[in-house]
């Protein structure tokens, strides 16, 4: 029974239902300790799940303060005053992720002393406040409640509310800090005789930096901590090119050169971004010769990329400075490719493992016979200029090419579904993932007839096998098996399922590509007019081809970027059917609509609460469709920047739809507006909007 509470609450709690939770508050038996997933990454970005007690993950989730009012009111105000593992309350987690509503529900109940609890570092709840990047509205309640003194309180490492406000909150926070104890404040020192300034600087956009540098001079910007680190090397990791490009044209390029800890530049601090973008500005301007400069370890930024970069960043430094990059060796001897083995946990190993064995073979195959009259760089000299590959030069990875193979061989084959037998493909010992969506994974498997395919695993294991899941397990049986029989150049193909008893496997073909979401995540920016073209072409005859069917309309009921893949030959294959759909309402680990962010591309009749279920129809598909253009053209869906929980709101009151920014023509502005118009009669079907001239024209 606990057991089945605490998988109730977990669920409740992941999915910010707050109806739920609170009926599950009511029937708790204690303010029991339970796992919970669903945090941002930036404030857990090492554990998928939490343990603590139900108040603080309340505390924490987007529901509502009734819920924890509940908790207090059945177990006492003690709920307010017991910590987790980092001593840290319903009250500080609170003020962190809540607004100002929540403060006066913890004063009223718990009185004015519990807003003046310490954590185990010392943080205040005012540290807590300050680290909230929702809103100000809780610091700045807590300064009514207590003075602006709250806001300069070290906690034991010397950091105040000062300094994470630099980090976590806006301008507008900033200003308002100021107003209330002037401007000094952002000079005082903290851990490491650390400022606001280097707090600004960790923050992923500049824009905090660029309001202290007008309020206090440029100079903060080469202050330096007691480790010699300053906001120009933070920066450098931190942010991006645009922030260093300010940076050049405050104090120039010379800062980058500046030595802090351990006499790293600001070189070694972008070879440890997670990609390569600052390295590669860095390199423009200051000239290649900075990749190989050695901090006090003798640790260069080439060993430090090989750490932290994907492989795509040892290729660009390959391109840079040749065969020298692999030989380079700091104090201990190490090159950058025992720094890949040594790092085993850090991005991409396998792949750099491989790119790195790959480059040296190569290598090893160019050099000249033995008893070759021709000179190298090593018997050249000191003088001799190193070996660089011509510029976008590529190594290729490793494995045979079709060169001499039999036609036979090298025709592609079809998949065969006919397998009996398979296994998950491994990688470092472990099953290898390649997705993961908002009820199930998806790995790599390899079939008794030696083809490789995709598989996506449906847990079913501590759900129970009630006769209502069942029937959903079968209904999801049932559509794997229309999908199968489907074939189309921009449909994923589906091979079979099979039950177990721990989950339920489907196996598709395995694409090679990336998601259209998350090519624009790499590249940070949205896709040209002509790409968005070319993919709307290809999701839009997909789905033609699915509403069109003879024996009726199949429906996808999940179409957003992240559910559709181009592979490397640049053909768009629509993934990730919403089939799970029943089981996770069956299962209760869902809140009905899908994987989070699903709902900011759902039609608004699917909002209609007359209706008992979810009425999906092939209107609906498009409307997602058009919530796909324009996230395209813009890297979110209409209104993304509104909080999830009021998209509902505002397709229940038909507001306007934001529109397709200028710069893209008049008729992507109109097929998209033929998309997403609020009723579904006079919304484009998928036959209409393949004649659209928008589609027509050339790109």
């Amino acid at each position: 029974m606990a057991t089945e509470m605490k998988r109730k609450l977990r669920a409740a709690l992941e999915a910010g239902d707050s109806e739920e939770l609170q009926r599950l508050c009511g029937e708790v038996g204690s303010n029991i300790e339970l796992e919970v997933g669903g945090f941002d990454k930036q404030d857990y970005p090492f554990e998928e799940l939490h343990k603590m007690p139900l108040a603080q993950h309340v505390a924490c989730k987007p529901v509502s303060s009734s819920c924890l009012e509940l908790l207090i009111d059945r177990f006492g105000t003690g709920c307010l005053t017991r910590g987790n593992g980092r001593g840290q309350t319903p009250v500080h987690l609170a003020a962190q992720h809540q607004d100002e509503s929540w403060m006066e529900l913890v004063k009223e109940k718990g009185g004015r002393g519990c807003l003046r609890i310490a954590a185990k570092n010392g943080e205040t709840v005012a540290h807590f406040a300050a680290m909230n990047r929702k809103s100000n509205s809780c610091l700045k309640w807590l300064v009514k409640e207590l003075g602006s003194d709250c806001l300069t309180v070290p906690d034991e490492d010397g950091t105040t509310g000062v300094h994470l406000a630099a980090q976590h909150q806006g301008i507008e926070s900033l200003e308002w800090i100021k107003r209330q104890i002037g401007t000094d404040c952002f000079r005082l020192k903290g851990e490491c005789d650390t400022t606001a300034f280097h707090f600004a600087a960790v923050k992923s956009d500049n824009s905090n930096l660029k309001w202290l540098v007008k309020e206090l001079g440029s100079d903060c910007l080469t202050v330096p901590d007691s480790r010699g680190d300053t906001a120009v090397h933070l920066a450098a990791q931190h942010q991006s090119i645009e922030s260093l490009e300010w940076i050049k044209r405050q104090i120039g390029t010379d800062c980058f050169r500046l030595k802090g800890d351990d006499d790293r530049t600001a070189f070694h601090f972008a070879a440890k971004k997670s990609d390569n973008s600052n390295l590669e500005w860095l390199v423009k301007e200051l000239g290649s010769d900075c990749l190989t400069v050695p901090d006090s370890r003798g640790d260069t930024a080439v060993h430090l990329a090989a750490q932290w970069q994907p492989v795509d960043s040892l290729q660009f430094i390959f391109d840079q400075i040749g065969a020298e990059m692999l030989g380079l060796k700091n104090n201990e001897g190490k090159t950058p490719a025992d720094y890949v083995e040594s790092y085993c946990y850090f991005r991409d190993q396998s792949a750099k493992r491989a790119w790195i064995s790959s480059t040296q073979r190569q290598l090893e195959a160019s050099r000249p016979p033995a008893g070759s009259s021709a000179p190298t760089a090593a018997s050249a000299g000191a003088a001799a200029p190193r070996p660089r590959p011509r510029a976008r030069q590529s190594v290729q990875p490793p494995g045979p090419t079709p060169v001499g193979l039999p036609e036979k061989t090298r025709a592609k084959k079809q998949l065969d579904p006919s397998f009996t037998d398979w296994d998950f493909i491994l990688q470092d010992d472990k099953k290898q993932l390649i997705g993961r969506g908002g009820f199930g994974e998806v790995y790599k498997a390899l079939t008794d007839r030696n083809q490789t395919v995709a598989v996506k695993v449906l847990p079913l294991s501590g759900t129970g096998q009630s006769g209502k899941l069942q029937r959903a397990v079968e209904m999801e049986k049932r559509g794997v098996e229309i999908l199968k029989r489907l074939s189309h150049p921009n449909i994923l193909q589906f091979l079979k399922c099979e039950q177990k008893s721990d989950g339920l496997y489907i196996f598709t073909e395995l694409v090679s590509g990336h998601s259209l979401f998350e090519l624009m995540q790499r590249q940070k920016k949205p896709f040209k007019e002509s790409g968005v073209r070319d993919f709307s072409r290809q999701i839009c005859s997909g789905l033609n081809f699915l509403h069109c069917q003879p024996e009726g309309a199949i429906l996808h009921r999940d179409i957003k970027s992240s559910n559709i893949m181009l592979t490397n030959e640049g053909v768009i294959k629509l993934i990730d059917f919403g089939l799970a759909k029943e089981i996770e309402k069956t299962c209760g680990l869902s809140t009905g609509f899908g994987p989070k962010g699903t709902m900011y591309f759902m039609a608004p009749e699917l909002f209609d609460t007359k209706l008992k279920s979810l009425l999906y129809s092939a209107k609906t598909d498009v409307w997602a469709f058009g919530c796909t253009v324009y996230e395209l053209t813009a890297m979110q869906p209409p209104d993304g920047d509104q909080p999830i929980e009021n998209i509902g709101i505002l397709r229940f009151r038909k507001q306007k739809m934001p529109r397709i920014a200028d710069g893209f023509s008049a008729g992507l502005k109109d097929f998209y507006l033929r998309c997403v118009d609020y009723d579904p009669r006079k919304r484009a079907d998928t036959a209409e909007l393949l004649r659209h001239s928008f589609l027509s024209a050339s790109s």
